[in-house]
């Protein structure tokens, strides 16, 4: 029986977003997934518009996913749905799409751990090449406003600078293309937040199979120490390093954006899917460890218990946190974009987040909603 009283977010509520002119919508809509050419055009602008039926007024996107394709459906899919002040848009910057009609074996690269590093679209022809400098910066800026459909952009986040990605080389080099003192790509960020043209700068904070090596020494969050150094940020989103399952980004990154009034966007809060249905999606897109395995059926039972969706719990988790703006799941079909408002609007018992708390499931310096 519960005891404690219940809680539960509204999705239509609004943060501001650190110490930025920007303001979101705490559910959000991650372009990720419909940027696949496995779902087709339709599909992808109807969930789009089931995101925004669900209340959804903050959408992010990037250039990575899919190979400009989610950016071109997104932009289609918002084209007319209201003033374009009632909504926001995040893309990233840092990779440039470069037309390549025919393969060039030369610019198929790797990363450290053996994944495409710079993949090239098989459909489009558009390879891509990381850069942070100033002058791709604004190309880039430039270039998603095309594929977008939109004359602006609310935000902008620096993307995949990253170990999963890169040697500790062409780390330095990316690095030293940010720096306002050699590349200029911070520069170019705080001009296009100066000059009105975006409202806040974000950087990308990801925690998954591919860079798991450096969040278990202290080298990525020394990195993101770098990146905060060069580059005036807004915001971090983060991926994987704070859900229900993983709080590692309490260790330094969350006090890091405290003491920055730095402010946090949750992307991939369902862990890739497996905090919906564990079990039957990968865990941070790659396969769990025995680890979280057991601790998610513990979890899990709790849930059942109570008759609670996990799913519910894992949304509502992540926003307890005071510098936690929004959470920005993904969705690949109409039907998840509503699922997702009724997890966060579902009323969590009390007494699940104190269990979880007793058994040791969660992390007792996270905060829990109330």
């Amino acid at each position: 029986m519960t005891t404690q009283g219940t809680t539960q977010i509204n999705t239509i509520s609004i943060r501001s977003v650190g110490k930025s002119e920007l303001s979101v919508s705490v559910l959000g809509f991650g372009g990720g997934t419909i940027g696949s050419p496995q779902i087709d055009n339709p599909t992808s602008i109807e969930t789009v518009h089931s995101a925004w039926d669900s209340g959804v007024r903050f959408f992010d996107t990037a250039p990575w996913y899919g190979l400009g394709r989610s950016e071109r459906r997104l932009g289609l899919s918002l084209s007319g749905k209201d003033d374009r002040d009632t909504y926001h848009i995040n893309t990233k910057v840092g990779k440039t799409l470069v037309p390549e009609p025919h393969r060039v074996e030369a610019n198929h690269t790797l990363s450290p751990g053996g994944e495409v590093r710079t993949p090239r679209d098989s459909i489009t022809g558009f390879r891509v090449k990381f850069d942070y400098s100033y002058e791709q910066i604004h190309r880039q800026h430039l270039d998603s406003l095309q594929r977008l459909g939109h004359s602006k952009v609310d935000s902008l986040t620096i993307h995949d600078i990253d170990y999963g990605y890169h040697t500790q080389s062409q780390i330095e080099n990316h690095l030293n293309q940010l720096s306002g003192k050699q590349g200029g790509g911070a520069r170019a960020l705080e001009e296009l937040r100066q000059e009105g043209k975006i409202k806040a700068i974000g950087c990308g904070c990801n925690l998954e199979s591919r860079n798991e090596k450096s969040w278990n020494t202290d080298q990525h969050e020394s990195l993101i120490e770098k990146i905060v150094d060069l580059v005036d940020l807004d915001f971090l989103v983060i991926a994987g390093g704070y859900t229900l399952l993983e709080t590692r980004a309490l260790r330094r990154i969350l006090p890091l954006c405290t003491r920055y009034n730095i402010g946090v966007i949750i992307a991939a809060p369902f862990a890739s899917g497996w905090l919906v249905d564990p079990g039957q999606a990968t865990y941070m897109y790659s396969e769990p460890s025995t680890e979280i395995a057991e601790r998610s059926k513990k979890i899990q039972a709790i849930c059942q218990h109570h008759d609670t969706p996990m799913a519910a719990v894992a949304l509502q988790f992540p926003l307890a946190h005071p510098a936690v703006a929004a959470v920005i799941p993904g969705a690949k079909s109409p039907a998840e974009p509503k699922q997702n408002k009724t997890f966060l609007d579902f009323p969590v018992p009390g007494d699940i987040w104190t269990e979880l708390r007793e058994q040791n499931l969660i992390d007792a310096e996270a905060p829990v909603p109330s």
